[in-house]
């Protein structure tokens, strides 16, 4: 999961979330990274990040956005939700919330359960465990991050520049990766100018 934040206030309590995390710290760094790099979560400062994700949301840009508020009015959430999908007032315990309601939208829009069994190993999303055969295995959190983003795209072949892309990953550290989890037993084939694709369990 890419997440792009937008809030210089809250940013050092936001790198609890445990996803792919880039900061913008102001509107033009916005514009640049969302120029540059596909993200699953924009979370914006809603003050400072309105003007910003309406621009987006002009040229069609329909990621998932969260805003986050020292306003309480309900004007304010009024206007938040024509543009937004989430509308947080930001408090001590708001993080947890954040983290909740995104695992939410990972179920619903990305099509991917806690728990993924694929052959005799399991993983589950949520808490980021893998076991083979009952027994733990341990992965860098690159290599979870590839593993999803095989398993939301299981019924096509990715790119190599799409995964360098989305994971900001070079060539040679994917092949590293994937080399890892053929190991371990994903079944990840090469098509040449295809790209990668995780074949299904039998």
């Amino acid at each position: 999961m890419n997440i792009l934040i937008y809030d210089n206030e809250w940013s050092e309590s936001l790198k609890l979330l445990p996803y792919k995390l880039f900061f913008a710290y102001s509107e033009d760094e916005v514009y640049e990274l969302t120029f540059k790099k596909k993200f699953d979560f924009y979370i914006f400062d809603f003050e400072k990040g309105y003007g910003a994700l309406k621009n987006l949301r002009e040229s069609e840009d329909k990621t998932i956005a969260i805003f986050l508020s020292n306003i309480e009015t309900f004007e304010a959430q009024k206007k938040a939700y024509t543009i937004a999908d989430e509308f947080f007032k930001k408090r001590v315990t708001y993080v947890e919330e954040i983290k909740i309601k995104i695992e939410y939208y990972i179920k619903k829009y990305f099509e991917i359960t806690d728990i993924i069994k694929y052959k005799n190993i399991y993983f589950n999303l949520k808490l980021r465990f893998i076991y083979k055969n009952s027994k733990k295995i341990d992965l860098t959190n690159l290599e979870y991050d590839l593993l999803i983003l095989f398993f939301k795209n299981k019924k096509r072949y990715i790119s190599k520049e799409e995964i360098i892309d989305r994971l900001d990953i070079t060539e040679g550290s994917l092949k590293v990766k994937i080399s890892n989890l053929r190991k371990i037993g994903f079944d990840i084939e090469n098509t040449r100018n295809l790209g990668y694709k995780l074949k299904e369990s039998r």
